[in-house]
């Protein structure tokens, strides 16, 4: 009994409120009739209030949308990059290690032989240097001195 008695009154509740709502508006379309345009007008002008409103916060809330969506994709083009970038060097051990099975020299190795030609080069000239000054002195001595043994390296063969 209390459940249809209660069932009965939400609905008389319900179609109170109902009639509530037709009155009211029955109400505004008489007023806007009474008022004629001056209401519609004003209505009008509420409602592009309302819109204008509504138009900045949707403004206010697209741009704060733009930079959370912004900041997600510098995110994840962060994490795409360092993804790439751990691939890379994967690739590039895996390819050096390969070129080491195969005898390829590496750049270090090249750099050593380079390093190696310039200290050659350097006591090749100093060789040569002091090679030049050796013959220098002798041929110095030997006109200095008649010495018979000096004269006879310097003597040329035949």
């Amino acid at each position: 009994m209390k459940a249809y008695w209660l069932e009965n009154q939400l609905t008389h509740n319900a179609r109170d409120f109902a009639r509530q709502i037709w009155l009211a508006g029955l109400g505004a379309f008489a007023r806007a009739q009474d008022g004629g345009g001056k209401f519609f007008e004003t209505l009008i002008q509420e409602g592009q209030a309302v819109d204008a409103r509504m138009r900045e916060i949707a403004d206010d809330k697209t741009e704060a949308g733009e930079t959370l969506v912004k900041s997600k994709v510098e995110e994840i083009r962060d994490r795409a990059t360092g993804a790439w970038n751990k691939l890379e060097k994967v690739f590039q051990a895996r390819v050096a290690r390969a070129l080491r099975r195969l005898g390829v020299p590496s750049r270090d190795d090249i750099q050593q032989l380079f390093q190696q030609i310039d200290m050659l080069n350097q006591n090749i000239l100093e060789l040569t240097q002091a090679a030049e000054t050796e013959t220098k002195v002798r041929k110095v001595r030997a006109i200095r001195s008649p010495d018979p043994a000096a004269v006879k390296i310097a003597e040329p063969m035949g």
